[in-house]
């Protein structure tokens, strides 16, 4: 009975939708009604860390453009490269383990959903394998197989890529992590930055990287994030306000400057950056 009010009131908000303003507008990020969140296979209750406006500068209360958006809106953005190494921009919404999926069809299609696209996450050397907020560069998200299309919460597994001892004490190894220096620069921990999905398989295929993931029992920490992207930044879809959480060298600067470059020509004309 719950559910079936639940649905009720988002068809109601559905027939009562506001109108749409330019298109790059109705791109920015929004948390999702619970509602919304159940119908696609997600327990709105048992979210961590859902975004909320706290007063810190990471979320602000908006007008929704949808009807299933609720009124809070992302602030500040993460930058992330896709599978083909272009800036992407996107935020986390919250995250999830196993128990965040509803017990229905909806919540097993959402977590095969989730476990199809994938965020790498790359800590640095000398903190935590499988934490957060710990990143030696920007993480990759995999915008193939339909992204945009087919996950509408924008869910996620999070996998940990780190260098093995391999890429370091073999020949083959270090020549691969200097082609790959050479290409793309430095990381934090002075590590080759990983910018492209194929940079990434070939270093796995070669033992020079490896995969990590936390425990499926949730005891490490959730297994999976609600962490939209942005599909069009341009036009709007960046808001004025926004801001953008980079990873820094010591003296503060943006390790990967191009992010910021995009990012505020996103923010202050609506256009990539030439």
């Amino acid at each position: 009975m719950k559910k079936f009010v639940m649905f009720f009131i988002a068809a109601m908000m559905l027939s009562a939708a506001p109108v749409l303003t330019r298109a790059g507008v109705e791109d920015r990020l929004f948390d999702f009604i619970d509602p919304y969140y159940y119908q696609n296979g997600v327990d709105a209750s048992r979210i961590f860390g859902r975004r909320q406006v706290t007063g810190n500068g990471n979320s602000i209360f908006d007008t929704p453009n949808f009807w299933f958006q609720r009124n809070v809106r992302a602030q500040r953005l993460n930058p992330a490269y896709s599978d083909s190494g272009k800036p992407t921009f996107w935020a986390v919404m919250g995250d999830v383990n196993n128990e965040g999926f509803t017990t229905d069809a909806a919540g097993a299609a959402a977590k095969l959903l989730a476990n199809r696209y994938v965020l790498y996450v790359f800590p640095t050397r000398t903190g935590n394998p499988i934490g957060l907020g710990n990143n030696r560069q920007a993480d990759i998200v995999d915008l193939s197989n339909g992204y945009f299309s087919n996950d509408p919460l924008g869910l996620w597994i999070h996998i940990w890529i780190s260098y093995t001892d391999k890429a370091f004490d073999t020949s083959d190894g270090r020549k691969a992590l200097a082609d790959l220096q050479q290409k793309n620069g430095l990381a934090l921990d002075g590590t080759p930055i990983i910018k492209t999905k194929s940079e990434l398989e070939n270093l796995l295929s070669k033992g020079f990287a490896a995969k990590r993931f936390r425990k499926a029992d949730g005891s490490e920490g959730p297994m999976y994030g609600i962490c939209p992207v942005i599909k069009d930044p341009t036009d709007g879809g960046i808001a004025p306000n926004d801001t953008l959480g980079l990873v820094r060298k010591a003296d503060g600067t943006p390790l990967e400057p191009e992010f910021l470059r995009q990012f505020e020509s996103l923010r202050t004309t609506g256009s990539w950056a030439n």
